[in-house]
This record gives structure tokens, sequence and C-alpha cells, in this order.
């Protein structure tokens, strides 16, 4: 008799539960949709990591050529000024973050991260150049210069990733809005 009960009790539960995941999912659904606002910025953060890859790819280029430390400096303060940018555009995907869906909030935090060591390279490289400017074209400040190039590079490479995603997601979500495929055709199809 214990048992019929507890049998009883467990199925009423689970029939709950069922209808009211089936209830809250478009609510969820509702929660959970990609902020255009962080598409736009992410955007915005590709250009500007493009821009700091080609320049530490000048940067790294130096290394091998008779080029000056100033000029190596002036390269160093173009990457610099890309480098804050993106910071910028960082904090402002930071304080979206808890509006956009959980990729978004997962690219976001996977890009500050990144940018955080990039920022930590690009300081590394600083203090190394104003400490031993006659000494750029030796291996300590080669690899420097080459760090910034790979992390630059990893994060560019990641937003633009990221974007492209975007890009794709968003061309799959209007298709199905215009084909108006409901969740309950998309799930007879699979």
């Amino acid at each position: 008799m214990e048992l019929r009960s507890i049998l009883r009790t467990s199925v009423g539960l689970a029939a709950s539960l069922a209808l009211l995941l089936f209830f809250a999912s478009p609510v969820m659904k509702a929660q959970t949709a990609d902020s255009e606002d962080i598409s736009k910025l992410l955007t915005e953060a590709e250009n500007h990591a493009v821009l700091a890859v080609d320049d530490a790819a000048t940067l790294e280029s130096y290394t091998r050529s008779s080029a000056s430390w100033q000029i190596h400096s002036d390269k160093v303060v173009q990457i610099v000024e890309h480098i804050n940018a993106l910071g910028k555009v960082n904090k402002q995907l930071n304080d979206l973050s808890p509006q956009g869906s959980p990729w978004q909030q997962k690219a976001i935090s996977q890009i500050d991260s990144l940018l955080r060591d990039t920022a930590a390279q690009l300081s590394a490289t600083i203090n190394h150049l104003r400490d031993n400017q006659s000494r750029i074209h030796q291996q300590p400040y080669i690899d420097y210069a080459h760090g910034n190039y790979e992390r630059a590079s990893r994060t560019a490479q990641m937003i633009s990733d990221f974007v492209e995603y975007d890009k794709a997601k968003s061309k799959v979500d209007a298709l199905e809005e215009k084909l108006q495929l409901s969740d309950a055709e998309k799930a007879d199809k699979s």
C-alpha cells in the first residue's frame, strides 16, 4: 500500500514538473534572448582587436629590422591605444552581460580573460622597452614583441569567431521566424 502511494506521488510530482517546465520554457527563452547591443559591441571589439593585431605584427617585424627604439615605442603606443579602446568596449560588454544570452555571457567572460592577459603582456613589453632601449634586437625583447602578437591574435580570433557565430545564429533565427517554424515543428523534424 505504501509503495502505491509513493508511486502515485512520484508520478504526480513528475507530471507537475513537466507541466511547469513546458509552460516556463517560453519565459526562459525570452529571458535568454541574444542582446542586440552586445552583438554590436562584439563587432566593435573585433575592429579594435584586428587593428591591435596589425600593429603587433608590425612591431614584431621591427625586431628583424634596424628600426630604432623610438619607432618601436611609437608602435607600442599604437597597440596600447587599440587595447585601451578594446578595454572600454570590454567594460561595456561586462556591464551588459546580465542582459545577454548564455553564449554571449560566455563570450564576454572569455574575451575579458584574454584581454587581461594581452594587457599584461603589453605592460611587460613597455617596461622592458623602457629599461632596455638599446637591446631591442636581442632575444628577450623579441620574445616580448612576439608575445604581444600571439596574445593579440588569439584575442582577435576569439572575438571574430564569436561575431561569426552571432551572425550565423541570427541568420538561423531569422529563417526560423520567416518560415514560421514552431518549436513543435522543429521537434517533429528532428
